[in-house]
């Protein structure tokens, strides 16, 4: 008996796939079944056959006078017609709906209708995967060649099954990877000729804990530390700006590369105002970068995520009228730019407010740090600071959630370490409604002419040249810099993030009287002795790195890691950062 029933619901169909019975089409009692919910037919027409199980006969209707519906053969239980749509001549598809009730209960099947050259999603445009990822299938039926195209990183096409029957309907498998953050979405685009058909992957959210740790726990599980740098925080057309300044755009596999060259966290220089209209952050631009947050937390790393120099409207303007010469600013300014320094971090913070402790918000990136206008105002311009950092604090604890308890950085003046210590220019840390969760942030580029200048200069007292002053800029006054930090910061419960540390390899080969090892060893020196300092001193060091491979000569470039081919560019800098950090000892 079995086998009868099963050879009743058989049926041929010679316009559009068959299809498994749905358990969407079970209704209030499973005495009623229809056997599609869904038939589509080519330009040229056709016929179907929609069969219906039910206890009594079916009352059936057609939406479109295209489409008809005749009665054929039936048994006792099961009910069978022919579907039968005429031929099309329209430049783009049609639908229409078969409605078929029983003792009140109605069913719905939807009829598709493809253009002469067409194309459609025959397995629906919407599918939900759970946040630890998988295989989605999309099957799509056309009647010509068509070409996918995957609108986001984080989806990859696996493989292309066996067409069901010749350019009618092909199962396309995509491999959706594991989300450590909120729910996304992503979609695919199925194009032939002038015809798109879209289809939407949403994936679940992780379960994301509450922030558990203090900010000194969070720092000791920072170190070593590395900047996604000239990347999120450059200037260009939205999305276009992440390889407006460097070439390759971020992935899963890049942050994968990061952590599996021994680096802990990641700081994300990221622009925003940029990327706003009448301070409203582009929902598109948010997205990517939430993307690329997500990248990093699924690699285990933590994520100091930032607002970057985004064109000077706090770091210059918010102490300066002028970005050309400096003008003081009035208190109509000041209010001005802390309101907008709030909008920014309100938007940002609800975004991320159910992120674990693996994010910190850090408020900017520099401010007041260029040289030409800044350097004799540093003590007036302190008090500015402060009250900016103490608005970005405000703002972030008012979104609630995680954020209530969120490590938070604020910068100390022009991030310079002999300022941010001065006890005279009155750099204090914001009040904070959370307790032991603010950070402190400088930078380290001492000597610049070593760090970024251009010409041939070797650092460390083994490759000291006679026309180097050996007591600025290397060993023991990296050290005595660092202690610094620890005396005024760390010693007091506030972590400190060097949040930029680098210097440019160079490549001297065509330099006359140049040795290319002194350089090499003085590349690794430099980076083994911040490296093992920092850790001795309590501090989290972030290497600045911009992948910039094809430069040379006394320019050089201040990049470690090639992300094109996820191999390292310098490996001295890479030894001495490696070696420097296993040699170092955390004081707590």
């Amino acid at each position: 008996m079995s086998l009868l029933l099963l050879a009743v619901f058989a049926f041929a169909n010679t316009a559009c796939s068959d299809d498994d019975e749905s358990q969407a089409n079970y209704g209030k009692t499973k005495d009623f079944i229809v056997s599609k919910t869904d038939i589509t037919f080519f330009s040229e027409g056709g016929t179907a056959v929609l069969s219906v199980k039910a206890p009594s006969a079916p009352q059936v209707s057609e939406s479109e006078s295209w489409l008809t519906v005749a009665p054929k053969s039936s048994s006792a239980v099961t009910y069978n017609y022919d579907v039968t749509a005429a031929e099309y001549n329209g430049v783009e598809g049609r639908t229409a709906t078969i409605n078929v009730t029983v003792a009140g209960e109605t069913k719905t099947v939807t009829v598709t209708q493809l253009s002469a050259d067409g194309i459609t999603i025959t397995s629906g445009k919407e599918s939900t995967i759970g946040a630890e990822g998988g295989i989605v299938n999309i099957k799509v039926a056309a009647n010509g060649d068509y070409s996918v195209k995957i609108n986001n990183e984080w989806i990859t096409n696996s493989l292309t099954a066996a067409k069901t029957r010749a350019m009618e309907e092909t199962t396309h498998a995509f491999v959706v990877a594991k989300n450590a953050g909120s729910e996304r979405k992503g979609t695919i685009s199925f194009i032939l000729d002038d015809i798109t058909v879209t289809a939407t992957i949403t994936q679940e959210g992780a379960q994301m804990g509450n922030i558990t740790s203090d900010a000194k726990t969070i720092a000791k599980n920072m170190y070593p530390g590395w900047n996604l740098g000239n990347t999120m925080e450059a200037s260009g057309n939205n999305l276009a700006a992440e390889t407006a300044w460097q070439s390759t755009k971020t992935t899963q596999q890049l942050l994968d590369y990061v952590k599996s060259q021994g680096f802990k966290s990641v700081r994300i220089p990221c622009s925003w105002m940029q990327h706003a209209s009448d301070g409203k952050i582009d929902a598109q631009w948010m997205a990517r970068v939430k993307e690329v947050v997500n990248y990093c937390i699924a690699a285990d790393l933590y994520v100091m995520l930032n607002d970057h120099y985004d064109g000077g409207w706090i770091e210059v303007l918010g102490f300066s009228k002028s970005a050309s010469s400096y003008e003081k600013v009035d208190e109509n300014d000041i209010t001005a730019k802390i309101a907008d320094l709030k909008n920014i971090w309100t938007q940002i913070a609800e975004e991320f407010k159910d992120y674990d402790e693996h994010l910190l918000f850090a408020g900017m990136n520099e401010p007041f740090q260029q040289y030409d206008l800044f350097h004799n105002h540093h003590q007036e311009l302190t008090p500015i600071l402060n009250r900016y950092n103490q608005a970005f604090v405000e703002a972030v604890r008012a979104t609630g959630g995680n954020n209530s308890q969120r490590a938070l950085v604020v910068q100390g003046p022009s991030v310079n370490i002999a300022s941010t210590t001065n006890a005279a220019y009155g750099f204090t840390m914001p009040d904070d409604a959370a307790q032991d969760a603010l950070m402190v942030e400088v930078h380290y580029y001492d000597p610049w002419d070593f760090c970024g200048g251009s010409g041939v200069y070797y650092w460390g007292k083994a490759n000291h040249h006679t026309e180097n002053n050996a007591s600025f800029g290397e060993e023991d006054w990296v050290k005595s810099q660092f202690q610094l930090m620890k005396t005024n910061f760390v010693d007091k419960g506030y972590p400190v993030i060097v949040g930029e540390c680098g210097a440019n390899w160079k490549d001297l080969s065509g330099v006359s009287g140049a040795s290319q090892d002194k350089h090499n060893a003085s590349i690794k020196s430099f980076f083994y002795e911040t490296s093992k300092q920092a850790v001795d001193n309590g501090l989290v060091l972030m290497v600045w790195d911009i992948n910039a491979t094809n430069q040379n000569g006394t320019n050089g470039t201040m990049t470690i890691l090639n992300r094109g081919n996820l191999s390292v560019f310098c490996p001295y800098a890479m030894d001495g950062i490696k070696e420097g950090n296993a040699a170092g000892a955390w004081p707590y």
